[in-house]
């Protein structure tokens, strides 16, 4: 279960340079006047809700392959993975997420679908400078959600 843990570490790792380069991005977006660079800043911004979403479900699905040994499948797998790991797993796992945790988190993954969906000038600037500070607000729990299974993960002397 150690290869599982370093996952995990690694996976948080990545996410932990997407969440500071959207608070960089996020800073700059509201002191630029210009609005050809304030469009740049919010395509770039919610690539990164993007990229931060993924790196969640990366994490997500290796517990649920390794641990569950379970992955959901089907139209609606994303949703299902969220919710998989919202529930304890009797005898198994906690639950892995927080309620407060499940509903950010479930709010990006719905963004994440619009933003594979749409052209980048069809994005909601409101709503990517507000899903940004969600994403820079969940992160700190979420990862001490992981953190704290990850220690679940390794032997006991």
């Amino acid at each position: 279960m150690t290869k599982l843990a370093e996952r995990l570490n690694y996976e948080l790792e990545a996410m932990t340079q997407i969440i500071e380069q959207t608070q960089q991005f996020l800073t700059q977006s509201k002191q630029e006047q210009n609005p050809i660079y304030q469009n740049a800043l919010t395509s770039a911004i919610a690539f990164n809700l993007h990229s931060f979403y993924t790196g969640v479900e990366r994490i997500f699905e290796a517990i649920a392959k390794q641990i569950d040994q379970y992955q959901p499948s089907g139209s609606n797998w994303h949703k299902q993975l969220l919710n998989q790991m919202l529930t304890e797993v009797p005898d198994i796992r906690p639950a892995i997420i927080s309620e407060n945790t499940y509903e950010t988190l479930d709010e990006l993954r719905r963004f994440r679908h619009v933003v594979r969906k749409i052209y980048a000038y069809d994005l909601d600037q409101e709503l990517i400078l507000s899903l940004a500070e969600k994403s820079i607000n969940v992160f700190s729990p979420f990862k001490q959600d992981i953190h704290s299974f990850a220690l679940t993960l390794t032997p006991k002397p």
